[in-house]
């Protein structure tokens, strides 16, 4: 077990957090230790932990979950019982002005008098001079170097700015390693360099901020992670003109998914995509079905259809045909295409080809049905019957009209359709003149018992038999 609670805390039967760490503590907090500290509860309440758990369920590094219980045991809500392996004990919270840490004065006296110097008008809380102090030491970042930080986080924001805004920038510092005063000044250095760019993005985007840390950290992203000329970040805040920089970031991290980088290449991206949310819509209109995220509905059929060779034009005809033919989803419609495209009908001509002869054959179909005294709507099963006549046992015309008027008045008119039409193709009638020379004994109700095939002769049958004859 890597976690418990205290005395205090196992009192607690629910996984609740305190009023005061959600007000005093969690405002203040990196986002990842928080998500540790509350994770980490949870667990606590559980009899068998691990910091493996932990790990796997944050998704983060041990050694980043043991830096934020360092934290977090800093600010006194938690005890490190153990280090290696990590064992902690969740405390009662108790306000913060109660549990400000004594620190060494005289080690931190030097870095105090250059920080009333570096800020003569500003008045320091006992608290925050202790969270300062928390950092360099959880941290390991030299005072000199934390009066860098704090000096560059003043010329951003000026002399009133906040210490949380200033304790994030030491964060992120010292998790790329600056935290000699050397290497932060190398570090800001490096971030001041970028500032007319940042203007010139800002401006882009509409906002008359002043570019920041965080604004400099996304740019180095964009620029050097992911590979974008700033040329191509200029235009696409242009593009985007509202959102700010989290917008652009989500546009800029979505292009570099998609692997598209240059402005011609972003313009087809969105042209491409704006055709296809255009194409769902008319296709989820059609249909009748309404889906306000379409992200999924265009991955998981859309594109998938593009990809057989179907154009747009050609989408919405099958969308109509669905819904003519009551095949009112988007699974149904997915079969529709696949049929189609097995048949090599991805053209919009070929299918209007195939959805005429198809109507033809129907038109055909209710004719026969008429001259056997039926008059009802089409069925797959008529259609079925009509392609055995005419494509495997290849009837002519005249002749299944002819059966048709045979089986006017008769019970079961299509039954007795397929019953001489049978009788007729063994044998081997090619004609009227034939089938009316052809005798033909029509089926009795009852038929005389035969001798059962055996298992062997029915499996021959059966492999014998052509399955779209069946």
């Amino acid at each position: 077990m890597f976690a418990r609670l205290s005395g205090e805390k196992n009192s607690v039967r629910n996984v609740e957090l305190d009023n005061l760490f959600i007000t005093e503590y969690m405002p203040y907090a990196p986002e990842n230790y928080v998500k540790v500290y509350i994770a980490g509860l949870s667990l606590a309440y559980t009899p068998d932990n691990s910091l493996d758990q932990l790990s796997v369920m944050l998704a983060l590094d041990k050694t980043v979950i043991a830096e934020a219980f360092n934290y977090w045991s800093e600010q006194g809500v938690v005890n490190i019982l153990a280090a290696d392996p990590l064992e902690v004990e969740y405390l009662e919270v108790k306000p913060l002005a109660s549990v400000i840490k004594k620190f060494n004065k005289a080690k931190y006296e030097t870095f105090n008098n250059q920080l009333h110097a570096m800020l003569p008008h500003r008045s320091f809380l006992p608290s925050e001079y202790n969270e300062y102090y928390s950092l360099m030491e959880v941290l390991h970042i030299d005072a000199d170097a934390m009066l860098a930080i704090i000096a560059y986080c003043v010329r951003l924001k000026g002399e009133s700015i906040g210490y949380p805004y200033i304790l994030a920038v030491g964060r992120n510092l010292a998790h790329q390693g600056a935290t000699s005063f050397e290497r932060v000044t190398e570090k800001l250095n490096e971030l001041s360099l970028y500032e007319n760019e940042l203007g010139a993005i800002l401006k882009a985007l509409g906002s008359k901020k002043t570019p920041d840390h965080n604004d400099s950290q996304l740019y180095i992203k964009w620029t050097k992670s992911f590979g974008f000329t700033p040329e191509v970040v200029i235009q696409v805040a242009k593009d985007l003109k509202k959102g700010g920089m989290e917008r652009l970031d989500a546009k800029l991290t979505k292009y570099y998914e998609n692997h598209v980088y240059s402005t011609e290449e972003i313009r087809a991206y969105n042209e491409n995509r704006d055709r296809l949310y255009s194409l769902t819509k008319e296709i989820n209109r059609i249909l009748g079905i309404y889906i306000e995220q379409l992200d999924y509905t265009i991955e998981t059929y859309v594109n998938k259809w593009c990809s057989y060779g179907f154009s747009d034009d050609t989408l919405i005809l099958i969308a109509k045909y669905c819904y003519a033919h009551d095949m009112r989803t988007l699974g149904a419609m997915d079969e529709t295409v696949r049929k189609f495209y097995q048949k090599g009908l991805v053209t919009q001509s070929s299918i209007n080809s195939f959805i005429d002869e198809a109507a033809s054959i129907d038109e055909d179909i209710k004719h026969i049905l008429s001259l056997a005294g039926l008059e009802r709507n089409i069925t797959s099963w008529d259609r079925s019957y009509y392609r055995t006549w005419t494509y495997s046992w290849k009837m002519p015309r005249d002749v299944i009209e002819y059966a048709a008027t045979l089986a006017l008045g008769k019970g079961n008119a299509t039954a007795y359709i397929n019953s001489i039409l049978a009788s007729w193709h063994e044998h081997d009638v090619a004609s009227v003149d034939d089938a009316k020379k052809c005798s033909f004994e029509e089926p009795k109700e009852k038929q005389t018992v035969v001798t059962a095939k055996s298992a062997e002769q029915l499996n021959a049958l059966f492999a014998h038999l052509d399955p779209e004859d069946i």
